[in-house]
């Protein structure tokens, strides 16, 4: 078989074994550990010998260290109450403008994404804070959703940004220089998300 063939095997083991709820870090070593052993003759001294230094050389680089810190520190945030804090900041400046609190949502989001530096856990938290907020104040579902899903975006642009550091570390890029040029596109890309909800408000009451 030639090697596609080979990696569409793997890869098609690969979502059996995530269909039978197999854990992902699991699922994905046993797919390319097999694939491996298959493509090196079937012989397990190859893998066992790129095994015994994998775990260290992962470990020992510290510029993925930085990852789980950022989770941590959004983690301390979340739990410290910085989150709503946010939101009622941004919520006093922007709540007595029509679509304010929508508003107040994105720019908490885009603050928040500053913090802990992924988009997931950005969603998430601001969900948590703003969406029973704007239900209050009579946003519907889907004006609400959208305006959190669109916010939880910024916190992969807004450094810190998690996958900016995976992306500069397979490049070879300065972390540095990238944070700094995802600054100006995360700032537009709030203030667009923003200027939307500005313009739908008014257009369709009901939104």
């Amino acid at each position: 078989m030639s090697g596609i063939e080979v990696g569409g095997i793997i890869f098609a083991g690969l979502m059996l074994l995530l269909v039978l709820r197999v854990p992902i870090g699991i699922a994905m070593f046993t797919a390319g550990a097999v694939g491996y052993y298959y493509l090196t003759g079937a012989e397990a001294l190859p893998i066992l010998n790129y095994l015994k230094n994998l775990a260290y050389a992962r470990l020992s680089n510290y510029d993925i260290v930085v990852i789980p810190l950022f989770l941590l520190m959004g983690q301390f945030a979340t739990h410290g109450g910085l989150s709503a804090a946010l939101f009622k900041f941004v919520e006093a400046f922007m709540g007595h403008l029509r679509g304010g609190v929508a508003m107040a949502s994105i720019g908490a989001c885009a603050g928040f994404g500053a913090i802990c530096g992924s988009s997931l856990a950005t969603a998430a938290t601001m969900g948590q804070v703003a969406l029973p907020e704007l239900k209050r104040f009579g946003y519907s579902g889907s004006l609400a959703t959208g305006a959190l899903a669109a916010g939880g975006t910024l916190g992969i642009m807004i450094p810190p940004s998690v996958p900016l550091v995976i992306y500069a570390i397979l490049t070879q890029e300065s972390i540095g220089k990238l944070f700094m040029a995802a600054v100006v596109p995360g700032l537009l890309a709030m203030t667009g998300d923003m200027l939307v909800i500005k313009l739908i408000v008014p257009r369709a009451p009901q939104a």
